[in-house]
């Protein structure tokens, strides 16, 4: 039988020997990497508990030192994509670590409940008792995975010539990350080499020099995208810009001489002749005059009076004339 000296001891074993509740602190603050698994936890994850074990014989000490020991951490708090192991019993620290892969852009803090457990008062775990509730508050902190990726894939611009904008147009990108650092466009760049333009920090295009119709009347141009974490968007954005000539009122799309075969029937002198206003008011008498080289030549001149409208009206039919020369051609004077 047990020596009687060790009776008293024998009787520790029972759950009245389990007289108090771990201890844990009533709050911690975690981080976790997008991806990764290990938390870091701020301070870190260690219960302790005061019924320390009896240092007699060992096979007392694995009989009453199931008491002081930690068997668990439990977390409450629905889909909480966390668990958390006890790495010591003895000393009691534990790890918090996540069951499952964490995107940030799903979601990106968590709040959960977490508790001590103690392995209880004998080796079959009855009498077990439970810290109080702690809060733990997960960041987590975003990987730049994705690239910048423009809103558009072709933007279209027109300008006139010999101006200087200071913008032309804007291009916008986005980038899907969730944290500041690496969603934001910090830089644009036109990536085509030798153009007459500049990009700014927030996508405005403008032009360098001023710019010729008859040197070029289109540019073709790619622009690309940074994140703040220097990430490149992966597909440029092409922009097309138009130059337009300085806009002249007046009739355009005649010409000084038109070639008529006798015989071929009748012939428009100028289909394509329009009246062009700028958008402006415009009023001005237009003498012209017809010369018919094998008729001798009757100059007619006739007045019109141009309308901001586009449209002309005519006056009363030729009011005088004057003969020219054979030879002479359709022109205006």
């Amino acid at each position: 039988g047990l020596d009687p000296l060790w009776k008293p001891f024998a009787s520790w074993g029972g759950a009245e020997m389990n007289k108090h509740k771990p201890w844990i602190e009533t709050s911690y603050h975690g981080v976790i990497t997008e991806n990764a698994d290990t938390v870091l936890l701020d301070p870190p994850l260690v219960a302790l508990d005061k019924d320390a074990p009896v240092p007699y014989a060992a096979s007392f000490e694995i009989t009453l030192g199931f008491k002081s020991e930690i068997c668990a951490f439990k977390i409450h708090g629905q889909d909480a994509p966390f668990e958390a192991v006890v790495l010591n019993r003895t000393s009691g620290e534990g790890l918090l670590r996540a069951r499952q892969p964490i995107d940030c852009e799903l979601q990106k803090e968590f709040t959960f409940i977490i508790q001590a457990y103690d392995c209880g008062a004998g080796p079959g775990g009855g009498g077990w008792r439970k810290s109080h509730k702690a809060v733990v508050h997960i960041q987590v902190n975003d990987v730049n995975e994705f690239p910048p990726a423009f809103r558009e894939a072709m933007y279209h611009a027109a300008v006139t010539e010999g101006k200087i904008y200071d913008s032309i147009l804007q291009v916008e990108a986005a980038d899907l990350d969730c944290s500041p650092q690496y969603s934001q466009i910090c830089n644009y760049d036109i990536v085509t080499p030798d153009t007459p333009f500049a990009i700014d920090r927030n996508g405005n295009i403008r032009n360098t020099e001023k710019l010729s119709y008859d040197r070029q009347g289109q540019y073709r141009i790619l622009v690309t995208a940074f994140d703040c974490g220097q990430k490149r968007a992966e597909e440029s954005a092409l922009v097309h810009i138009d130059v337009k000539p300085v806009c002249k009122p007046g009739w355009q799309g005649w010409s000084k001489r038109v070639d008529y075969e006798p015989g071929t029937g009748s012939k428009q002198l100028f289909p394509k002749m329009h009246l062009e206003t700028c958008e402006g008011p415009l009023s001005s008498m237009t003498p012209y005059c017809v010369s018919l080289w094998q008729l001798g030549g009757w100059c007619m001149r006739t007045h019109h009076r141009l309308r901001a409208q586009g449209s002309d009206q005519l006056s009363n039919p030729p009011i005088g004339g004057e003969p020219r020369t054979a030879g002479h051609w359709l022109g205006g004077r």
